[in-house]
């Protein structure tokens, strides 16, 4: 609900172009009955060769009641709809399940006027689980719905604009027998040197028969990378992914998809995709999130190349407020090849100022023992939206001296968190050559002790970081060939 929220502050006014289920996506199906109770199926509609228009909206959105006096929808469904030249249908779609059917009748309290007198195509209420369906963020949300079930959110466009959406000859419903196409690629997007990346499409069957068969090729520029024949049985507007094999890339690579078999409409035989290699570093990660105002729908996590999850962070599991920072550091086991991927279970990543709050970002960076910087990984600067990103990481080098409570494990900091100075207090089996060094969370010294040949035995050193700035940092002891890192916060 926080994009409805800041609607209701007035924050955003409906004229974004975000929406968590894309153009191109299948439209799910639904039932619902208008108020005059007539049912109708999205997907009957559709057979029978009608685009359909949806409105999601509510009856409090200001916004929307502007769009729906304008008259815009109103025009489509009389020239275009039953009364007029049968080709579409119209759906208002009030959205938000706590308004009443008083409100949208104008006599709610949680009204802008009476819709029912100036919407003149069906009204659907109580339509809430639809607009979650179709990933609803924010209202009013108009899609076109295609008969192939494919659509495209055409938004607040006059009618004109409307009709140029469904009278294009992609949204018109089947007509040839034979008619494969392929909607977007669904395969792997990062791959490590030499890895094998597992490539797959969607397919659908825009023909009128069933489609039993199909060869369909990955092309890099001329060079075919793999051919796959496909077979089945997928009737018209069915939709399957198809695995075609696997594909080893040295470089980052732009491909193409298409099918190589005849048919009887090469314009929708063709989809992309791209591979980028991964990046290499060391196995000591570094993940850094600053949150905008709703943390909780962050994600991340980091796999290895058999899918195994090394370390995560769920839905749910941060938290705090917006600008604020968070960091983990993650050790992996092994070289080898990785994937990081960070998640927003709404769809609009950290992009924050859309919604009235702040853009927040995600870097991941590898490091060496002594916490030098080594590489970038990924890099997100909170200025557009995703539901998911990943970035690969081709672990090279294993750090070996930081590993966490090595002396003895009676090394402490107290006390913790702390104003102006602290306490580092440890113990060492034998004479060793021992030294502190602070980092802040982007790796940047702010303190560096010599502390010389320290003899075995216990010791305590004070921590002096005055003149420096609040927040977390990380305090890494040496003594002979052990090093520990311990976190510390300044207030």
């Amino acid at each position: 609900m926080k994009h409805i929220y800041a609607l209701i502050a007035g924050l955003f006014f409906s004229l974004a172009t975000f929406a968590q289920l894309p153009d191109g996506s299948v439209a799910p199906d639904f039932t619902a009955t208008d108020l005059d109770g007539v049912e109708h199926n999205l997907y009957d509609l559709l057979d029978e060769g009608k685009q359909v228009i949806l409105e999601f909206s509510a009856t409090w959105c200001g916004p929307c009641w502007n769009y729906a006096i304008s008259g815009a929808l109103d025009e489509l469904h009389e020239m275009y709809g039953p009364d007029g030249t049968d080709e579409i249908r119209v759906f208002y779609i009030e959205a938000d399940d706590t308004t009443t059917l008083e409100d949208l009748q104008g006599t709610g309290s949680a009204t802008v006027g009476d819709w029912t007198s100036v919407v003149h195509f069906p009204i659907i209420d109580d339509g809430g689980s639809i607009f979650t369906d179709f990933g609803g963020a924010y209202y009013p949300t108009i899609y076109t719905v295609c008969p192939n079930r494919l659509i495209t959110e055409s938004g607040q466009l006059d009618a004109a604009g409307h009709t140029a959406i469904f009278q294009a000859n992609s949204c018109q419903a089947a007509s040839l027998m034979n008619d494969p196409a392929l909607l977007g690629y669904t395969g792997g997007t990062t791959a490590c040197p030499g890895e094998p990346v597992n490539i797959s499409v969607d397919l659908m069957n825009l023909g009128l028969s069933n489609l039993g068969y199909c060869t369909i090729a990955v092309m890099d520029g001329a060079t075919e990378l793999l051919s796959y024949d496909w077979s089945g049985d997928l009737g018209t507007y069915a939709v399957e992914n198809v695995e075609l094999g696997t594909a080893v890339f040295e470089s980052n690579t732009d491909f193409t998809i298409e099918i190589t078999s005849d048919d009887e409409n090469t314009a929708n035989n063709s989809s992309s995709g791209s591979v980028i290699l991964a990046t290499d570093g060391t196995s000591l990660i570094h993940v850094e999130i600053m949150i905008d105002n709703w943390p909780q729908e962050t994600s991340w996590s980091i796999t290895d190349a058999s899918g195994s999850v090394v370390e995560s962070m769920s839905a749910g599991d941060i938290a705090g407020d917006e600008g604020d920072v968070v960091a983990w550091w993650v050790s992996v086991p092994s070289e080898g090849c990785y994937t990081f991927e960070i998640g927003d279970s709404y769809g609009d990543g950290l992009y924050g100022s859309q919604w009235g709050s702040i853009d927040g970002y995600c870097t991941v960076k590898t490091y060496n023992d002594d916490l030098v910087y080594v590489s970038t990984v990924y890099d997100y600067d909170g200025s557009y939206d995703f539901a998911s990103e990943q970035a690969g990481m081709a672990v090279t080098s294993m750090n070996t001296g930081i590993t966490e409570q090595t002396l003895n494990e009676v090394t402490n900091v107290f006390p913790n968190p702390f104003t102006g100075q602290t306490n580092l207090q440890f113990s060492t089996t034998v004479a060793a050559k021992a030294g502190i060094v602070a980092y802040n969370l982007v790796g940047e010294q702010v303190v560096n002790l010599d502390l010389g040949t320290l003899q075995a035995g216990e010791h305590n050193h004070v921590l002096n970081f005055a003149g420096i700035s609040a927040g977390v940092y990380l305090v890494a002891l040496t003594a002979g060939n052990e090093t520990t890192t311990l976190r510390v916060t300044l207030n």
